[in-house]
């Protein structure tokens, strides 16, 4: 999967806000997490669990040029109250073969380490929070013990 690049996000007073990712010094400061960072945040994650040998299968099929914008909303109205999203983000999962625990447990992992490399703050903190309810539910609905935190 090819990394899209976007236009750099500014802050209220026009300056660029710099990501770690995007080629900032170690140790610069990260940003808290906000809206507009869903889409590039989402292609990042999205290229790191491409290269996963284990979960690149299940997203092998899917066209990201639509699936990103759909899961930004998804988690826009999650995060931040968008209230864009309309949609089963379950649904999709029950036709997964093969999902087990530990493939979420690196979604998990994927998606933290996806954040922190990008975001520091509260936002991004409950961003993580969320994906952990999030894969705790959808491991519950699939009948699978989830996997120990």
């Amino acid at each position: 999967m090819a990394a899209a690049r976007s236009l750099p996000i500014v802050d209220a007073g026009g300056a660029p806000r710099v990501h770690p990712g995007d080629g900032a010094a170690p140790g610069a400061p990260r940003p808290d997490l906000c809206e507009e960072d869903l889409p590039a945040l989402l292609t990042e994650f999205y290229d790191r669990v491409g290269r996963d040998p284990a979960l690149a299968p299940y997203f092998a099929a899917l066209d990201m040029g639509a699936h990103i914008p759909r899961i930004a909303d998804f988690w826009a109205t999650i995060l931040f109250h968008a209230g864009r999203y309309r949609g089963n983000a379950f649904a999709p999962h029950l036709e997964m073969p093969g999902l087990a625990p530990e493939y979420f447990a690196r979604w998990l992992a994927t998606f933290e380490a996806t954040v922190d490399a990008r975001h520091a703050g509260p936002a991004a903190d409950q961003a993580k929070d969320a994906a952990h309810r999030i894969a705790y539910s959808m491991q519950l609905r699939l009948g699978l013990t989830p996997f120990a935190l």
